[in-house]
């Protein structure tokens, strides 16, 4: 039987979810797509600016940390004489460097890693990261021989720097010694010192350099960029402790200076300074200078001055004057010395031969408010007595019988009045008054040598000219491989004749017979001259020059020698002073150079 009353049963509705569509499907897939790109062009983007835009700023702060660039100094160029002996060397020295920005940030390092250490004492992490380096820097002060306190002060004073040079000229033994203390952010480079092997003889040529090995004398700083060669580079790695990771990679290759050989012969160079040392302190001269030409080719073969200084002594270079060339850059009124080219010039106007006869009496002659004077009333001398005995007075009588023009011509001609080809540092041009001077008040004492400045490097060129048969070979510092053209300026025959009336000057009755060497025959003359008074006010009655210029052998000329002695006391003439100075060089130097006897050699006169 049914239960009417019991209740019906309640139908429950069925939850059913909404099937996907196709759009939705599809919205969902770009939009994660979408993102997915997003995120890609992000870190594309992110990439390439790390990588391109900002490539270098990222590359140089990594390389500050780790990278340093170290400069490979380049060996200087030797300077070599004629035969090969080395006149200027460099010779391999350290110089000590801190990076303060390194040694810093390793000092700050050392104690963050010390402060943790005490708080975790058994921590072998931080052990670790302890830096092994010697921050001592009283002990760096004393291992580098330098003041503690300014060493401080240097550092403190350029804390972000990356450079600081701590000592130069360091032993390699001593940077060895440092280096391995493990210094923080201490290191050597590698330079080099210049050395000098024959200081005093060759200082006023060669020069010097300073610390930093860039010349700043003579030839040193002539050839300054052809010595010092090109410096290289190399790169380092090193950790953040300082510690080098791998090799030092060249990233720019070292170019040694250029090797340089002068025409200097260091033995001439040496017999050269030892006579003018003793003539200069024998006489008590203010300075004693001379110069050696091989007349063949126009070489400087000895050029120095007394006195002189050691260019290896950088503590001793007080003497600034000591410090010239004077053979280059001291011009001066040469005196008698110009008197062959007085005679010289008057040949070839063809109004005068050798024998023509010349009256200096009564032995002066007034020209202008000028009185020109001979030492002694020589009455009548041929052209070859003017210059036997010197006259002041024959001298001008010749010069003044020719057109003004004449004389300051014929000296240009030979080189006089401009720089000389050597073009040496400093180097004067000498002087010759110009065209609206030339009266017959300057002609007139032009002929004997005053009223015009020279060079003794434009004196040797116009003797090696007369020697040399009237060619002129341009004068050079540097040895030549070949023999140069020469170029013939005074014909051989007015050249040959003005040698001959030289040779008659060092025989009995002429001012130079201390100029005489055995076994050679010699020409030369004599010059003894008043020098200006510091006032310019007229000359000194007291101050002289002695000067002496010669050549031999006279058969066949081989050297040209000039000496000149400022200021020396007692006796003073050319003939006394600078004559047997002149045979002392020319000996000696003919002796090296294998130069032939050409006349009978008297045994008596030679042991003498």
């Amino acid at each position: 039987m049914v239960d009417k009353q019991r209740k019906p049963t309640r139908k429950v509705k069925q939850s059913i979810s909404v099937k996907p569509t196709l759009e939705f499907d599809l919205w969902r897939f770009y939009f994660m797509w979408f993102v997915v790109l997003a995120c890609f062009i992000g870190l594309v983007g992110r990439a390439f600016y790390v990588q391109v835009i900002n490539k270098d700023f990222l590359q140089n702060k990594a390389n500050a940390n780790i990278l340093r660039t170290e400069k490979l100094k380049a060996m200087r160029g030797v300077i070599y004489d004629r035969n090969g002996v080395p006149l200027a060397i460099s010779t391999p020295i350290m110089k000590v460097v801190i990076d303060p920005r390194d040694y810093f940030e390793t000092k700050e390092t050392f104690e963050e890693v010390s402060a943790a250490l005490k708080k975790q004492p058994n921590s072998s992490k931080l052990k670790y990261q302890l830096p092994k380096k010697n921050l001592n820097l009283d002990e760096l002060a004393d291992a580098v021989g330098i003041d503690r306190a300014e060493l401080k002060k240097n550092l403190n004073d350029r804390p972000r720097s990356r450079y600081l040079v701590l000592k130069k000229e360091v032993p390699p033994a001593q940077a060895e010694l440092i280096s391995s203390r493990n210094f923080a952010g201490v290191y050597a480079e590698k330079t080099y010192k210049r050395y000098y092997p024959q200081p005093q003889a060759n200082a006023q040529i060669i020069g010097m350099t300073n610390s930093e090995g860039t010349g700043i004398e003579g030839l040193e700083m002539q050839l300054n960029e052809r010595l010092s060669g090109i410096d290289g580079a190399q790169t380092i790695v090193r950790d953040k402790h300082g510690n080098r990771l791998k090799s030092p990679e060249v990233i720019k290759q070292v170019t040694p200076g250029e090797d340089i050989h002068l025409s200097i012969d260091s033995r001439l160079q040496y017999i050269l300074y030892r006579e003018l040392t003793a003539v200069g302190v024998t006489n008590n001269a203010r300075s004693a200078s001379a110069i050696a030409v091989d007349v063949k080719t126009g070489e400087i073969l000895a050029l120095g001055s007394w006195p002189s200084y050691n260019p290896n002594d950088k503590d001793g270079l007080n003497n600034k004057d000591a410090m010239r060339n004077r053979g280059a850059v001291d011009m001066f009124e040469p005196g008698s010395t110009m008197k062959p080219f007085t005679v010289a010039a008057a040949l070839e106007s063809g109004k005068y031969t050798p024998n023509t006869v010349i009256v200096t009496s009564p032995g002066t002659m007034r020209i202008g408010n000028h009185t020109i004077r001979d030492t002694h009333n020589y009455g009548s001398l041929t052209v070859t007595g003017v210059i036997i005995k010197s006259s002041n007075v024959g001298s001008a009588k010749i010069a003044l019988s020719m057109p003004y023009s004449t004389l300051p011509t014929f000296f240009k001609r030979l080189g006089f009045g401009q720089r000389s080809a050597v073009k040496f540092p400093g180097e004067s041009g000498g002087l010759i008054l110009p065209p609206s001077k030339w009266n017959v008040s300057e002609v007139g004492t032009m002929a004997y040598g005053y009223g015009l400045n020279a060079t003794i490097l434009q004196l040797a060129q116009g003797y090696a000219v007369l020697a040399n048969h009237g060619v002129k070979h341009d004068l050079s510092l540097y040895k030549l491989n070949q023999q140069p053209k020469g170029e013939q300026i005074i014909s051989a025959k007015i050249a040959d004749d003005v040698l001959m009336m030289l040779e008659q000057v060092t025989m009995p009755g002429g001012t130079a017979k201390q100029a005489v060497i055995p076994g050679y025959r010699v020409g030369g003359k004599t010059g003894t001259a008043h020098k200006l008074r510091p006032d310019h006010r007229g000359y000194s009655q007291t101050e002289y020059r002695a000067l002496f210029a010669g050549v031999a052998p006279i058969s066949d000329p081989r050297l040209a020698i000039i000496v000149v002695v400022e200021n020396p006391r007692g006796q003073y003439y050319g003939g006394l002073v600078a004559a047997p100075v002149f045979a002392k060089i020319m000996q000696e130097s003919l002796r090296l150079l294998d130069v032939p006897l050409d006349k009978p050699l008297d045994t008596a006169t030679a042991a003498k």
